[in-house]
């Protein structure tokens, strides 16, 4: 009985890892990103103005990722919502409790969301990274175009990363 109930539960934990990576927007995890890339990501053009270095992983396709997308509330989510996919090395490195997500408005002047993230344990390793992925609904009084800064604690710089979304 010990058994069954020991299977029953591995079963439903990799049936919930594996249906929770196929709700992640492909666009998010295709590769990792170099400056002043863009990229369509749910009909809103997503712009990497500047980011951490990776060394001899940059512009690659198998590389360390951190990747943002703006999506619309629909029958699922009732506001609009940031997705958020990052890979990283270490399992600890990956873990949500590390980020912040700052939105600053179209002219980069004012900042009209900060969040920490929550801590959320990192998935297992997809080839040689950790995952993590999380959504972080915005009001609805924040609409493209705007500036995201995603500040990894675990790297020296003070703005990690930045995006545009419009």
């Amino acid at each position: 009985m010990k058994k069954m109930i020991s299977l029953l539960a591995i079963a439903f934990l990799s049936l919930n890892v594996f249906s929770q990576s196929n709700e992640i927007n492909e666009a998010l995890t295709f590769k990792t990103w170099v400056d002043g890339e863009s990229r369509e990501i749910n009909g809103y053009e997503v712009m990497r103005i500047n980011g951490a270095d990776y060394g001899n992983q940059r512009n690659s396709s198998h590389g360390m990722i951190t990747s943002v997308a703006y999506h619309d509330a629909d029958a699922n989510h009732e506001s609009a919502y940031l997705e958020f996919y990052i890979t990283r090395y270490e399992q600890s490195l990956a873990n949500m409790k590390w980020f912040m997500i700052i939105i600053r408005d179209q002219d980069d002047d004012e900042k009209v969301l900060e969040e920490k993230l929550d801590y959320k344990a990192a998935e297992m390793p997809n080839g040689n990274f950790y995952w993590n992925y999380s959504t972080l609904p915005i009001p609805e009084t924040i609409q493209p175009p705007f500036y995201v800064y995603i500040r990894d604690r675990n790297i020296p710089n003070l703005t990690s990363f930045k995006f545009k979304i419009e």
